[in-house]
Protein backbone atom coordinates (compact mmCIF):
# COMPACT_ATOMS: atom_id res chain seq x y z
CA UNK A 1 0.00 0.00 0.00
CA UNK A 2 1.36 3.39 -1.07
CA UNK A 3 0.89 6.47 1.25
CA UNK A 4 1.50 9.55 0.01
CA UNK A 5 1.44 12.50 2.65
CA UNK A 6 1.74 16.23 2.50
CA UNK A 7 5.27 16.59 2.52
CA UNK A 8 5.59 13.95 -0.17
CA UNK A 9 3.04 15.31 -2.13
CA UNK A 10 4.56 18.99 -2.35
CA UNK A 11 7.98 17.12 -2.93
CA UNK A 12 6.38 15.25 -6.22
CA UNK A 13 5.05 18.88 -7.70
CA UNK A 14 8.03 20.37 -7.21
CA UNK A 15 10.62 20.84 -10.10
CA UNK A 16 13.61 21.72 -10.91
CA UNK A 17 16.11 23.04 -13.35
CA UNK A 18 20.18 24.33 -13.31
CA UNK A 19 21.08 27.68 -13.95
CA UNK A 20 24.54 27.47 -15.84
CA UNK A 21 26.90 30.11 -16.60
CA UNK A 22 29.11 29.05 -19.13
CA UNK A 23 29.87 25.48 -17.44
CA UNK A 24 29.53 26.28 -13.87
CA UNK A 25 26.80 25.71 -11.98
CA UNK A 26 25.24 28.95 -10.61
CA UNK A 27 21.91 27.98 -8.95
CA UNK A 28 18.27 26.25 -8.89
CA UNK A 29 15.30 27.68 -10.73
CA UNK A 30 12.60 25.19 -9.08
CA UNK A 31 8.66 25.45 -9.72
CA UNK A 32 6.22 24.55 -7.27
CA UNK A 33 2.71 24.34 -8.56
CA UNK A 34 3.98 27.43 -10.86
CA UNK A 35 5.43 29.25 -7.92
CA UNK A 36 9.07 30.02 -8.97
CA UNK A 37 12.41 30.21 -6.85
CA UNK A 38 15.40 30.79 -7.47
CA UNK A 39 18.21 30.15 -5.30
CA UNK A 40 22.60 30.11 -5.50
CA UNK A 41 24.51 27.44 -4.98
CA UNK A 42 25.96 27.16 -2.52
CA UNK A 43 29.24 25.72 -3.69
CA UNK A 44 29.27 28.90 -6.60
CA UNK A 45 29.25 31.47 -3.66
CA UNK A 46 32.02 30.45 -1.99
CA UNK A 47 33.97 30.12 -5.63
CA UNK A 48 36.71 33.04 -6.51
CA UNK A 49 34.62 34.31 -9.76
CA UNK A 50 31.09 34.01 -7.80
CA UNK A 51 29.03 37.39 -9.39
CA UNK A 52 25.38 37.89 -9.13
CA UNK A 53 23.37 36.99 -12.57
CA UNK A 54 21.57 39.93 -12.34
CA UNK A 55 21.18 43.04 -10.32
CA UNK A 56 17.70 42.35 -9.36
CA UNK A 57 19.22 38.97 -8.25
CA UNK A 58 22.05 39.72 -5.85
CA UNK A 59 24.19 37.02 -4.22
CA UNK A 60 22.75 36.01 -1.31
CA UNK A 61 22.19 32.29 0.43
CA UNK A 62 18.02 32.56 0.98
CA UNK A 63 15.59 31.93 -2.05
CA UNK A 64 14.49 34.60 -4.48
CA UNK A 65 10.34 34.65 -4.34
CA UNK A 66 7.91 34.44 -7.30
CA UNK A 67 7.87 37.93 -7.99
CA UNK A 68 11.61 38.24 -8.28
CA UNK A 69 12.34 35.54 -10.16
CA UNK A 70 9.76 35.41 -12.43
CA UNK A 71 10.21 38.77 -13.71
CA UNK A 72 13.90 37.93 -14.30
CA UNK A 73 13.56 34.33 -16.03
CA UNK A 74 10.29 35.63 -18.16
CA UNK A 75 12.22 38.18 -19.42
CA UNK A 76 14.83 35.31 -21.56
CA UNK A 77 11.62 34.02 -23.09
CA UNK A 78 10.04 35.65 -26.09
CA UNK A 79 7.08 37.90 -26.25
CA UNK A 80 3.26 38.48 -27.45
CA UNK A 81 2.76 36.28 -30.88
CA UNK A 82 6.01 34.52 -31.01
CA UNK A 83 5.97 33.09 -27.60
CA UNK A 84 2.05 32.21 -28.46
CA UNK A 85 2.36 30.14 -31.22
CA UNK A 86 5.56 28.39 -29.33
CA UNK A 87 4.12 27.59 -26.43
CA UNK A 88 1.08 26.10 -28.55
CA UNK A 89 3.41 24.14 -30.56
CA UNK A 90 5.06 22.88 -27.36
CA UNK A 91 1.25 22.02 -26.03
CA UNK A 92 2.41 24.16 -22.89
CA UNK A 93 0.52 27.45 -21.36
CA UNK A 94 2.22 31.13 -22.32
CA UNK A 95 2.16 31.74 -19.26
CA UNK A 96 4.47 28.61 -18.19
CA UNK A 97 7.53 30.59 -17.26
CA UNK A 98 9.48 27.23 -16.02
CA UNK A 99 8.11 24.83 -18.35
CA UNK A 100 9.20 26.65 -21.59
CA UNK A 101 12.82 27.23 -20.22
CA UNK A 102 13.00 23.76 -19.54
CA UNK A 103 12.04 23.12 -23.48
CA UNK A 104 14.14 25.75 -25.06
CA UNK A 105 16.26 27.50 -21.88
CA UNK A 106 19.39 26.33 -23.31
CA UNK A 107 21.18 28.87 -25.06
CA UNK A 108 19.03 32.66 -23.76
CA UNK A 109 20.18 36.43 -24.05
CA UNK A 110 23.55 36.48 -22.08
CA UNK A 111 25.44 33.63 -20.21
CA UNK A 112 23.29 31.58 -18.59
CA UNK A 113 21.67 27.96 -19.61
CA UNK A 114 19.49 26.27 -18.33
CA UNK A 115 18.58 21.90 -17.99
CA UNK A 116 16.88 19.45 -16.53
CA UNK A 117 18.38 18.67 -13.09
CA UNK A 118 17.64 14.73 -14.53
CA UNK A 119 19.49 15.72 -18.13
CA UNK A 120 23.25 16.62 -18.17
CA UNK A 121 24.20 19.54 -20.42
CA UNK A 122 24.47 17.83 -24.29
CA UNK A 123 27.40 17.38 -26.09
CA UNK A 124 27.97 20.53 -28.34
CA UNK A 125 27.57 20.27 -32.20
CA UNK A 126 26.32 21.98 -35.17
CA UNK A 127 23.58 20.95 -37.67
CA UNK A 128 24.88 22.88 -41.34
CA UNK A 129 22.19 23.82 -43.54
CA UNK A 130 21.66 23.40 -47.30
CA UNK A 131 19.77 26.48 -48.78
CA UNK A 132 16.66 24.66 -49.21
CA UNK A 133 16.42 23.40 -45.54
CA UNK A 134 17.17 26.58 -44.11
CA UNK A 135 14.54 28.46 -46.50
CA UNK A 136 12.25 25.78 -45.07
CA UNK A 137 12.91 26.68 -41.83
CA UNK A 138 12.96 30.26 -42.20
CA UNK A 139 9.25 30.24 -44.05
CA UNK A 140 7.90 28.15 -40.97
CA UNK A 141 9.37 30.18 -38.13
CA UNK A 142 5.79 31.91 -37.39
CA UNK A 143 4.47 27.88 -37.24
CA UNK A 144 7.05 26.61 -35.27
CA UNK A 145 9.02 29.78 -33.41
CA UNK A 146 12.65 28.86 -32.72
CA UNK A 147 13.21 25.61 -34.20
CA UNK A 148 10.90 23.99 -31.18
CA UNK A 149 11.02 20.25 -31.08
CA UNK A 150 13.94 19.86 -33.03
CA UNK A 151 16.34 17.19 -31.52
CA UNK A 152 19.24 18.85 -29.76
CA UNK A 153 17.93 22.27 -30.64
CA UNK A 154 17.32 24.30 -26.72
CA UNK A 155 17.35 27.85 -28.17
CA UNK A 156 15.22 30.95 -26.74
CA UNK A 157 15.56 34.63 -28.01
CA UNK A 158 13.46 37.40 -26.15
CA UNK A 159 11.08 40.05 -27.79
CA UNK A 160 8.15 40.03 -29.61
CA UNK A 161 9.31 39.53 -32.84
CA UNK A 162 10.47 36.08 -35.21
CA UNK A 163 14.00 35.30 -35.40
CA UNK A 164 16.68 31.96 -35.38
CA UNK A 165 20.15 32.06 -33.51
CA UNK A 166 22.57 30.41 -35.54
CA UNK A 167 25.93 30.13 -36.38
CA UNK A 168 27.85 30.03 -39.55
CA UNK A 169 29.87 26.83 -41.14
CA UNK A 170 31.85 27.47 -44.59
CA UNK A 171 29.19 30.69 -45.15
CA UNK A 172 26.13 28.31 -44.66
CA UNK A 173 23.62 28.95 -41.97
CA UNK A 174 24.61 26.74 -38.96
CA UNK A 175 21.94 25.42 -36.13
CA UNK A 176 23.64 24.93 -32.91
CA UNK A 177 22.84 21.65 -30.71
CA UNK A 178 23.27 20.99 -27.19
CA UNK A 179 25.57 23.37 -25.43
CA UNK A 180 26.87 24.94 -28.65
CA UNK A 181 26.32 28.77 -27.70
CA UNK A 182 24.86 30.63 -31.11
CA UNK A 183 26.71 33.52 -32.31
CA UNK A 184 24.04 35.47 -34.86
CA UNK A 185 20.63 36.90 -34.67
CA UNK A 186 18.37 36.45 -38.15
CA UNK A 187 15.48 38.06 -38.72
CA UNK A 188 12.79 37.74 -41.34
CA UNK A 189 11.30 40.41 -42.79
CA UNK A 190 8.43 41.08 -40.52
CA UNK A 191 4.64 40.65 -42.26
CA UNK A 192 2.39 43.55 -42.59
CA UNK A 193 5.52 46.03 -42.70
CA UNK A 194 7.46 47.23 -45.69
CA UNK A 195 10.89 46.35 -45.75
CA UNK A 196 11.96 46.01 -42.29
CA UNK A 197 15.04 44.24 -43.10
CA UNK A 198 16.27 47.22 -44.85
CA UNK A 199 15.03 49.45 -42.13
CA UNK A 200 16.89 48.11 -39.38
CA UNK A 201 19.98 47.57 -41.20
CA UNK A 202 20.17 50.85 -41.95
CA UNK A 203 19.15 52.59 -38.80
CA UNK A 204 21.91 50.30 -37.27
CA UNK A 205 24.48 51.03 -39.67
CA UNK A 206 24.01 54.64 -39.44
CA UNK A 207 24.26 54.62 -35.21
CA UNK A 208 27.86 53.05 -35.88
CA UNK A 209 28.38 56.21 -38.48
CA UNK A 210 27.70 58.62 -35.77
CA UNK A 211 29.74 56.95 -33.09
CA UNK A 212 27.23 54.67 -30.99
CA UNK A 213 28.11 51.66 -30.24
CA UNK A 214 26.36 48.81 -31.86
CA UNK A 215 27.05 44.95 -33.08
CA UNK A 216 28.47 44.37 -36.71
CA UNK A 217 25.15 44.04 -38.94
CA UNK A 218 24.29 42.18 -42.50
CA UNK A 219 22.00 41.44 -45.10
CA UNK A 220 21.73 38.06 -45.65
CA UNK A 221 19.66 36.66 -49.16
CA UNK A 222 18.45 33.09 -49.36
CA UNK A 223 16.04 32.92 -51.90
CA UNK A 224 15.74 36.18 -53.21
CA UNK A 225 14.10 37.08 -49.29
CA UNK A 226 16.82 39.33 -47.79
CA UNK A 227 17.07 38.48 -43.92
CA UNK A 228 18.87 41.10 -41.49
CA UNK A 229 21.47 39.50 -39.66
CA UNK A 230 23.45 40.63 -36.07
CA UNK A 231 26.33 39.49 -34.70
CA UNK A 232 25.33 38.86 -30.86
CA UNK A 233 27.57 40.96 -28.58
CA UNK A 234 27.16 38.67 -25.61
CA UNK A 235 29.42 36.31 -27.57
CA UNK A 236 33.07 35.94 -27.77
CA UNK A 237 36.06 33.81 -28.86
CA UNK A 238 38.16 32.45 -25.74
CA UNK A 239 41.66 31.78 -25.98
CA UNK A 240 41.42 28.34 -26.66
CA UNK A 241 39.09 29.28 -29.75
CA UNK A 242 35.88 28.52 -28.50
CA UNK A 243 32.98 30.88 -28.33
CA UNK A 244 32.42 31.95 -24.85
CA UNK A 245 29.14 33.38 -23.53
CA UNK A 246 29.30 36.99 -21.66
CA UNK A 247 26.62 37.79 -19.39
CA UNK A 248 23.85 40.38 -19.86
CA UNK A 249 20.14 41.50 -18.83
CA UNK A 250 17.94 44.31 -20.32
CA UNK A 251 16.90 47.27 -18.21
CA UNK A 252 13.42 45.50 -17.47
CA UNK A 253 15.44 42.48 -15.74
CA UNK A 254 18.10 44.36 -13.80
CA UNK A 255 15.11 46.22 -12.39
CA UNK A 256 12.69 43.59 -11.57
CA UNK A 257 10.26 44.19 -13.67
CA UNK A 258 8.49 41.42 -15.99
CA UNK A 259 8.83 42.32 -20.08
CA UNK A 260 5.13 42.64 -20.12
CA UNK A 261 5.76 45.86 -18.05
CA UNK A 262 8.15 47.25 -20.75
CA UNK A 263 6.79 50.22 -22.07
CA UNK A 264 6.15 53.20 -19.40
CA UNK A 265 2.27 53.16 -20.36
CA UNK A 266 2.35 49.83 -18.61
CA UNK A 267 4.05 50.91 -15.19
CA UNK A 268 7.02 50.30 -17.29
CA UNK A 269 10.96 52.20 -17.21
CA UNK A 270 10.76 55.66 -17.62
CA UNK A 271 13.90 57.48 -18.96
CA UNK A 272 14.50 58.63 -14.76
CA UNK A 273 14.09 54.85 -13.92
CA UNK A 274 16.82 54.03 -16.76
CA UNK A 275 19.08 56.80 -16.04
CA UNK A 276 18.97 56.27 -12.36
CA UNK A 277 19.66 52.53 -12.71
CA UNK A 278 23.46 53.82 -14.48
CA UNK A 279 23.48 56.44 -11.45
CA UNK A 280 23.39 52.79 -9.01
CA UNK A 281 25.76 51.03 -10.65
CA UNK A 282 28.23 53.64 -11.66
CA UNK A 283 28.03 55.07 -7.49
CA UNK A 284 29.21 51.19 -6.64
CA UNK A 285 31.80 51.41 -8.69
CA UNK A 286 30.46 48.94 -11.42
CA UNK A 287 30.02 51.13 -14.20
CA UNK A 288 31.99 53.94 -15.65
CA UNK A 289 30.46 57.44 -16.41
CA UNK A 290 30.99 57.44 -19.88
CA UNK A 291 27.88 55.18 -20.37
CA UNK A 292 25.58 57.59 -19.11
CA UNK A 293 26.37 59.88 -21.73
CA UNK A 294 25.96 56.86 -24.14
CA UNK A 295 22.64 56.17 -23.31
CA UNK A 296 21.88 60.01 -23.79
CA UNK A 297 23.16 59.65 -27.04
CA UNK A 298 20.92 56.90 -27.76
CA UNK A 299 17.73 58.05 -26.48
CA UNK A 300 18.21 61.19 -29.10
CA UNK A 301 19.61 58.67 -31.54
CA UNK A 302 16.13 56.93 -31.40
CA UNK A 303 14.08 60.06 -31.49
CA UNK A 304 15.83 61.35 -34.67
CA UNK A 305 14.99 58.15 -36.44
CA UNK A 306 11.49 57.96 -35.22
CA UNK A 307 12.15 55.03 -33.18
CA UNK A 308 9.08 54.30 -31.04
CA UNK A 309 10.02 51.09 -29.87
CA UNK A 310 12.81 52.13 -27.45
CA UNK A 311 11.47 50.25 -24.64
CA UNK A 312 12.62 48.85 -21.35
CA UNK A 313 13.82 45.78 -22.55
CA UNK A 314 15.49 47.29 -25.80
CA UNK A 315 19.00 48.76 -23.52
CA UNK A 316 20.59 46.35 -21.36
CA UNK A 317 24.05 45.98 -19.16
CA UNK A 318 26.96 43.51 -20.31
CA UNK A 319 29.36 41.91 -17.80
CA UNK A 320 32.82 41.91 -18.18
CA UNK A 321 34.44 40.12 -15.63
CA UNK A 322 33.73 41.45 -12.47
CA UNK A 323 32.49 45.43 -14.22
CA UNK A 324 29.11 46.26 -16.03
CA UNK A 325 29.01 48.40 -19.11
CA UNK A 326 26.10 49.91 -21.18
CA UNK A 327 25.58 46.88 -23.75
CA UNK A 328 25.80 48.18 -27.50
CA UNK A 329 22.62 49.26 -28.53
CA UNK A 330 20.52 46.82 -30.88
CA UNK A 331 16.74 47.16 -32.48
CA UNK A 332 17.27 50.49 -33.79
CA UNK A 333 14.78 51.34 -36.53
CA UNK A 334 12.53 53.68 -37.96
CA UNK A 335 9.37 52.72 -36.45
CA UNK A 336 7.28 55.73 -37.46
CA UNK A 337 7.10 54.84 -41.00
CA UNK A 338 4.46 52.05 -39.93
CA UNK A 339 2.42 54.90 -37.80
CA UNK A 340 0.50 58.31 -38.65
CA UNK A 341 3.26 60.56 -37.84
CA UNK A 342 0.87 62.98 -36.37
CA UNK A 343 0.37 59.83 -33.79
CA UNK A 344 3.02 58.58 -33.56
CA UNK A 345 4.68 58.02 -29.78
CA UNK A 346 7.76 56.82 -28.09
CA UNK A 347 8.08 54.21 -25.43
CA UNK A 348 9.49 56.50 -23.06
CA UNK A 349 8.18 59.99 -22.54
CA UNK A 350 9.97 63.19 -22.97
CA UNK A 351 9.48 65.33 -20.57
CA UNK A 352 6.04 64.39 -20.06
CA UNK A 353 5.55 63.81 -24.18
CA UNK A 354 4.85 60.89 -25.85
CA UNK A 355 4.35 61.86 -29.38
CA UNK A 356 7.51 63.03 -31.81
CA UNK A 357 5.94 65.76 -33.06
CA UNK A 358 4.91 67.10 -29.62
CA UNK A 359 8.72 67.55 -28.49
CA UNK A 360 11.29 69.75 -29.26
CA UNK A 361 14.27 71.12 -28.09
CA UNK A 362 13.20 72.43 -24.47
CA UNK A 363 11.67 69.52 -23.74
CA UNK A 364 14.89 68.21 -23.68
CA UNK A 365 16.43 70.40 -21.58
CA UNK A 366 13.50 69.63 -19.13
CA UNK A 367 14.26 65.91 -19.71
CA UNK A 368 18.02 66.56 -18.21
CA UNK A 369 16.85 67.38 -14.07
CA UNK A 370 15.07 63.72 -14.31
CA UNK A 371 18.08 62.29 -15.45
CA UNK A 372 20.70 64.26 -13.59
CA UNK A 373 22.69 65.39 -16.31
CA UNK A 374 22.58 69.21 -17.54
CA UNK A 375 20.39 71.16 -19.24
CA UNK A 376 23.75 72.55 -21.03
CA UNK A 377 25.15 69.04 -21.87
CA UNK A 378 22.21 67.92 -23.11
CA UNK A 379 21.54 70.92 -25.70
CA UNK A 380 25.36 70.08 -26.49
CA UNK A 381 24.64 66.57 -26.97
CA UNK A 382 21.68 67.39 -29.26
CA UNK A 383 23.75 70.07 -31.76
CA UNK A 384 26.62 67.50 -32.42
CA UNK A 385 24.16 64.63 -33.05
CA UNK A 386 21.99 66.61 -35.36
CA UNK A 387 25.15 68.42 -36.97
CA UNK A 388 26.40 65.11 -37.90
CA UNK A 389 23.57 62.68 -38.87
CA UNK A 390 21.99 64.34 -42.01
CA UNK A 391 25.83 64.39 -43.49
CA UNK A 392 26.65 60.26 -42.53
CA UNK A 393 23.18 59.43 -43.63
CA UNK A 394 23.49 60.63 -46.79
CA UNK A 395 26.85 59.22 -46.99
CA UNK A 396 25.40 55.63 -46.15
CA UNK A 397 23.07 55.77 -48.35
CA UNK A 398 25.17 56.75 -51.09
CA UNK A 399 27.37 53.64 -50.07
CA UNK A 400 24.56 51.10 -49.62
CA UNK A 401 22.93 51.95 -52.95
CA UNK A 402 26.03 50.83 -54.67
CA UNK A 403 25.77 47.14 -53.37
CA UNK A 404 22.56 45.56 -55.00
CA UNK A 405 22.21 43.67 -51.37
CA UNK A 406 21.99 46.51 -49.59
CA UNK A 407 19.97 48.92 -52.27
CA UNK A 408 16.20 49.94 -50.76
CA UNK A 409 14.45 52.86 -52.07
CA UNK A 410 13.28 53.03 -48.17
CA UNK A 411 16.50 54.80 -47.24
CA UNK A 412 14.87 57.57 -48.94
CA UNK A 413 11.65 57.95 -46.56
CA UNK A 414 14.27 56.83 -43.21
CA UNK A 415 16.36 60.52 -44.37
CA UNK A 416 12.76 62.29 -44.45
CA UNK A 417 11.90 61.36 -40.56
CA UNK A 418 15.55 62.29 -40.00
CA UNK A 419 15.43 65.48 -41.40
CA UNK A 420 12.02 66.24 -39.92
CA UNK A 421 13.14 65.33 -36.53
CA UNK A 422 16.16 67.44 -36.79
CA UNK A 423 14.07 70.54 -37.59
CA UNK A 424 11.52 69.84 -34.69
CA UNK A 425 14.98 70.03 -32.50
CA UNK A 426 16.86 73.30 -33.95
CA UNK A 427 13.25 74.92 -32.61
Amino acid sequence: MLCVNGKNRLAMAQELLNVYWQQHLVGYLTSDRGNLQFRYASKFLKTPAVRHISASLPLQEAAFGHRETAAFFSGLLPEGDVRTHLARYLNLSEGNIFALLKDIGGDCAGALSLWPAETPPQTASLRVLTDQEAHDILSTLEKRPLLAGEDGVRMSGAGAQNKLMICWAEQQIAIPRGTMPSTHILKPPVRGFQDTVHNEFFCMSLAKAVGLSVPDVSIYWLSDIPYYVVQRYDRGVGSDGQVMRYQQEDFCQALGLPPEMKYEKENGPTLAHCFALLDDRMQRGLMPGRDKIELLKAVIFNFLIGNGDAHGKNFSILYDGDAERLAPFYDLLSTVLYDDMHKAKMAMKIAGKYKFNAITLRHFEAMAKDCTITAGFVKKTIKGLTSSILPKAYALQARLKEDPRTCSAFYDRILEVIEMQCHRLSR
